[in-house]
């Protein structure tokens, strides 16, 4: 700390003294005697350590240093916005209305201002304040939508439903790609006053679009079970998880059914209908961008419904992506057992404990997930986690039990093949893999990976050679900023010996993927092959510095000492032509 505040402030003074011998005469500043430097310092050294905390993930400490800048720096209000982005980011969400008031109060009109002070007001019951804070032409369209969607369950509570409605109708465009996430929220608005009739309505017209919110999927199975049209609903769980991927409130939901269970429609308060309203736009923004936006959305969400458990679980997944481990396992440890999202955090926190070094505490944990609650999405993420650990085994045997289990209710997953295949041929059953990819080839022909994996595994064994050339290109059409792609193209024109070409879409490879080993190694043994013999060494050296695959390195220095051997195509051509007698004898 203290080592941060001498760099930022010696930043200060360095800047200060450029300013020497302009013939101005500065008024003199009573806190030098006071601590011994200008009191604009310590704004502008709380500013920088919040600054710095923020760039390298540390999110509290940003919000307490932008917190101690506000009064003496000269920007206050933005600085305000920037402590309570970092409260909320933090996942304090008390701070962070703390700072919203603070930021309000020096005029900011920032979105995330107004959402935090209007989300605040509406779990406490503070209605005119809310809609003072929601006016909707001071936010951008992706707040605007958060706003709307708060406002009608603010309607709903201070004016009914059919008032709701018609808010919400107001706003459609009459494009359905525009207008389903407040449609889904009509219908949900319905469902929760007991409307079922106009709820159904809503929602199969959603469904007959294309569009597949699975909040909204979830509540259409409800009624749609609520009413005994058991097929129907099972039919509807089945298409999700096929054409969406899978939810765990929905395979519950299916389970529930299918044991069946009577199944009770749930009806939202306004709250919870105020928590989805958030968190819907939330998940879509999160889908499309790598950042940790989306987790400032997640804790307003959770603000205004704490059982709002797929919150929870996304919030802790975007905590993951920025590589902030322990905060990701905390979130998700305060997910109950009772919850349809328990064993999903489970296989969650275990994956945070892989990627975080901790290969038996994850082992440890996926077990005692499956032993909990073993159900068909745990036991795939758990068996990619054993794959990602080196446990092919176990990774064989939770793949066939689940392939065997969908093949009595008639489903087969092609992505389920491709894992298995994947670990067989790790394994070294080149037959068995051979066979599970092939499959799920012919269920799904046209995905880019599992054609450029198929594709790479017949020229890295020399096999089927113009069929492997035919599903890499396809591949590459398909995903042409894909850098693993482009090296698989590469390699296999170096596997057939045209080396220059190999050389051109190597090099591509590497500009889209600088940190990959792989593709700095092949594009090495193509430069040695055109003769390029000293950017060969510096490409494989710069391989052995991204940490290749155990195994893989004393293969690459050895190609330091004697470069590499001929491919297997062109040895044998070689050999071959060896074994010739020379021309012009018999």
């Amino acid at each position: 700390m203290l080592f941060l505040r001498i760099i930022a402030l010696s930043s200060l003074l360095a800047i200060s003294s450029s300013c020497a011998g302009t013939g101005a005469l500065r008024p003199f500043d009573s806190s030098l005697i006071d601590n011994g430097r200008p009191s604009e310092a310590e704004a502008y050294s709380d500013f920088l350590i919040a600054r710095f905390a923020a760039m390298t993930n540390d999110p509290q400490m940003a919000a307490e240093h932008y917190a101690l800048a506000i009064d003496s720096a000269p920007e206050k209000s933005g600085i305000a916005d920037r402590a309570l982005f970092a409260a909320l980011l933090s996942g304090d969400y008390r701070e962070g209305v703390r700072l919203a008031e603070r930021a309000h109060a020096l005029g900011s009109e920032a979105a995330l201002v107004r959402l935090t002070l209007a989300v605040d007001a509406q779990r406490e019951g503070r209605d005119a304040e809310a809609r003072q804070f929601l006016e909707q032409t001071r936010f951008g369209p992706f707040n605007r939508m958060i706003a709307r969607g708060l406002s009608a369950w603010r309607v709903v509570e201070a004016q009914g439903t059919d008032a709701a409605i018609r808010y919400l109708e107001s706003g459609l465009t009459g494009d359905p790609r525009l207008d389903s996430a407040t449609l889904y929220m009509m219908g949900l608005i319905e469902m929760s006053a007991g409307h079922d009739e106009a709820a159904l309505a809503v929602f199969q017209s959603l469904w007959s679009s294309g569009a597949r919110l699975a909040v909204g999927v979830e509540a259409h199975a409800q009624l749609l079970a609520s009413r005994g049209a058991h097929e129907d609903a099972l039919d509807m769980i089945d298409t999700f998880e096929r054409e969406v991927g899978h939810n765990a409130a929905i395979a519950r939901l299916g389970q529930a059914i299918r044991a069946g269970d009577r199944i009770k429609v749930r009806r939202l308060s306004p709250d919870e209908g105020a928590a989805l309203a958030v968190y819907v736009p939330a998940a879509a923004l999160m889908s499309q961008t790598d950042d940790d936006v989306s987790a400032v959305y997640f804790v307003l969400a959770l603000a205004l419904d704490r059982d709002l458990h797929v919150a929870r679980s996304l919030w802790a997944q975007s905590l993951a992506n920025a590589e902030r481990w322990e905060e990701a396992i905390a979130v998700l440890a305060r997910v109950p057992e009772e919850s349809a999202f328990y064993a999903t955090s489970r296989g969650q926190i275990a994956w945070a404990l892989q990627r975080s070094g901790r290969n038996q505490s994850a082992l440890a944990v996926a077990a005692e997930a499956l032993q909990h609650a073993p159900d068909r999405g745990l036991k795939i993420q758990v068996a990619e986690l054993y794959r990602t650990i080196g446990r092919q085994a176990e990774a064989d045997a939770l793949l066939s039990q689940t392939i065997e289990e969908d093949t009595v209710r008639g489903r087969e997953d092609w992505r389920l093949f491709y894992a298995r295949g994947a670990s067989r041929e790790a394994m070294g059953d080149w037959q068995g893999a051979e066979q599970d990819l092939l499959h799920a080839l012919a269920l799904q022909p046209d995905d880019a990976s599992l054609l450029n994996y198929l594709g790479y595994s017949y020229v890295d064994r020399g096999e089927n050679l113009d069929h492997a050339m035919t599903m890499i290109q396809r591949a590459a059409e398909q995903a042409p900023e894909a850098g693993h792609i482009i090296d698989s193209l590469g390699w296999a024109h170096y596997r057939l010996g045209n080396y220059d070409m190999a050389t051109t879409l190597l090099e591509r490879a590497v500009e889209l993927e600088p940190g990959d080993p792989v593709v700095n190694d092949h594009l090495g043994d193509a430069y040695w092959q055109t003769g390029r013999k000293l950017e060969a060494r510096f490409q494989w050296r710069r391989s052995l510095t991204l940490d290749p695959a155990d195994g893989e390195r004393d293969r690459i220095e050895a190609k330091l000492v004697a470069g590499p051997l001929l491919p297997a195509i062109k040895q044998a051509e070689s050999d071959a032509a060896a074994a010739l007698p020379p021309p012009g004898r018999p």
